[in-house]
């Protein structure tokens, strides 16, 4: 009898793609920040960052565990929001593969909870955006540029919220949450999103989504002050402004006043010394010689002659 052995061998294939329905296009020597979110009673579970080319969970190595950096890889975990970040830097081409947000469950017969993601590392990415993280403050806007290539031009374009990958097409949509998302399409490289009547629950992860390529967006939501509350403050600078106005003035006039009532105090008690100063006024008085009785004289005069005496009288003045 003659016995045939079948050896059945896993050949690693880039077709592995194929497998997930996430996949990043990104660019030689950039950097990627992937959120990987988790159910809450996975909270104190370790969580970890794994990878394998051929597409094999069962084979992949750990990269990374939270809250930790290896190499080139960071875990950063977030329990408040039921997510953890894996930063991927200076990517290069053999890092094209498929990866897996994973968390350890424990235990011999319970699997690991995971989502899968391929990564593909190229030096002209099919999707990417322009800015990977941006702010904006409630009641405002934001926007969001993804440009694609020209083979992505007829695929549907959407912008999905990661947390419950709620998703929103070209065109407008009001959210739930009062804000609207306008989603515009150039038709040839890129489409923009737009986010208006922001509000705190809008902040988050997001993806520009188009055809099977996606890309994480982070958005943040700052504390907005309203017109009412600009208002408000400037007219509590103004009654501030104002009262300190009124009060310097009633310590200048009380100063004065006090200022007066002393000075009337040193006149009663010092009459002499009042702060009047004298000033001299000069008096004139003309005394006429009659000439009807002849005066010998040395130096002989037909003109009457005129005596003339000054005195001086003091006169105070007020200063």
């Amino acid at each position: 009898m003659r016995y045939h052995l079948l050896f059945i061998f896993f050949i690693p294939s880039t077709e592995s793609r194929r497998w997930s329905e996430r996949q990043l296009s990104l660019q030689t020597g950039s950097s990627i920040t992937i959120p990987c979110h988790y159910e809450i009673k996975y909270i104190q579970h370790k969580k970890y960052w794994c990878y394998d080319a051929g597409g094999a969970f069962n084979y992949c190595k750990i990269l990374a565990y939270e809250n930790t950096t290896e190499d080139r890889v960071t875990v950063t975990d977030y329990p408040a929001q039921s997510l953890f970040t894996v930063t991927m830097r200076d990517l290069q081409s053999g890092d094209t593969g498929m990866y897996w947000c994973a968390v350890e469950i424990g235990g011999l017969t319970e699997r690991d909870d995971k989502k899968d993601l391929y990564l593909t590392v190229q030096s002209d990415p099919d999707l990417s955006v322009v800015e990977s993280s941006v702010s904006g403050h409630e009641g405002g806007s934001v926007s969001v540029q993804c440009l694609y290539s020209a083979v992505y031009q007829n695929e549907q374009k959407q912008w999905c919220r990661s947390k419950d990958w709620s998703c929103y097409k070209v065109g407008r949509t009001n959210t739930s949450q009062n804000s609207a998302v306008q989603i515009s399409d150039d038709g040839t490289s890129s489409f923009s999103v737009e986010m208006s009547g922001l509000q705190k629950s809008d902040a988050g992860w997001y993806w520009c989504y188009i055809g099977d390529l996606q890309i994480p967006v982070h958005l943040s939501i700052t504390q907005g002050h309203s017109d009412h509350s600009i208002m408000a403050a400037c007219l509590t600078v103004l009654l501030l402004l104002m009262l300190l106005a009124g009060v310097g003035f009633w310590i200048w006039r009380k100063r004065h006043t006090t200022t007066e009532e002393n000075q009337m105090e040193i006149r009663k008690e010092n009459p002499g010394q009042d702060g009047h100063t004298e000033t001299t006024e000069l008096s004139y008085s003309t005394v006429i010689i009659n000439t009807d009785k002849k005066i010998q004289t040395c130096f002989p005069s037909e003109d009457p002659v005129a005596y003339s005496t000054l005195s001086t009288m003091k006169q105070r003045t007020e200063l």
